[in-house]
């Protein structure tokens, strides 16, 4: 058994990704909403490895610190040039909207070439800064299937305009992806729809100017 969920968390729907084989399982971005990712893991029978965050914003990093009191020896890991995002709320209120908990532990610091894997997949980490500083994208090639955070959605692109956005940085991170992968690579994208590489060629009007 091996496969993916994604598990749409929060109030801005922010896409919790559960890749599993072999009885184990990766969770990404658990933004909120942790009752729902254990319980989907309990239903299927899997023990989570790790868990990974896309970057550092509070909505995809804000049910950490109660999956860890859950899973007490499950490592959670984010790119280190993102560390500085942990205690930000980006607006007064948020973390309380969100049912958010800022300051999440990070046990390892991930960069570009390091690898992981679960059962028999594996998970490639490419950064692709500009949403972000330490924004991150992930790879897994037996799926064919890219976790891109916010980078890029279905019709969109990721914004810029928030701590650390830089929007030569994410023109560059997007150039890149699209280079790099097929298109038929499934997105699971940071919110709402899941897309492919092709489509968004295709149909983006944001790309129109950059690929």
């Amino acid at each position: 058994m091996k496969g993916f969920k994604v598990l749409p968390v929060g109030p801005l729907r922010v896409n919790s990704t559960i890749l599993y084989s072999k009885g184990e399982a990766f969770i990404f971005d658990p933004g909120a909403d942790e009752d729902k990712i254990i319980d989907f893991l309990s239903e299927k029978g899997l023990k989570p490895r790790g868990i990974f965050l896309t970057h550092g914003h509070i909505d995809h990093f804000g049910a950490v610190k109660r999956l860890k009191k859950r899973f007490g020896s499950v490592p959670v890991f984010l790119n280190e040039r993102d560390r500085f995002l942990l205690s930000e709320e980006l607006w007064p209120g948020f973390a309380a909207y969100l049912g958010a908990d800022l300051n999440p532990p990070i046990d390892g610091y991930i960069s570009e070439g390091d690898s992981f894997e679960v059962g028999n997949l594996s998970v490639e980490i490419y950064e692709t800064p500009g949403h972000t500083p330490g924004s991150v994208v992930y790879w897994v090639p037996q799926l064919e299937l890219l976790i891109a955070g916010d980078l890029l959605f279905r019709g969109g692109i990721g914004r810029w305009d928030l701590p650390g956005g830089d929007s030569n940085a994410l023109v560059n991170s997007l150039k890149r992806v699209f280079n790099l992968f097929p298109d038929n690579t499934t997105v699971v994208t940071g919110h709402y729809e899941l897309t492919t590489l092709g489509y968004e060629k295709r149909n983006n009007p944001y790309l129109a100017g950059i690929l």
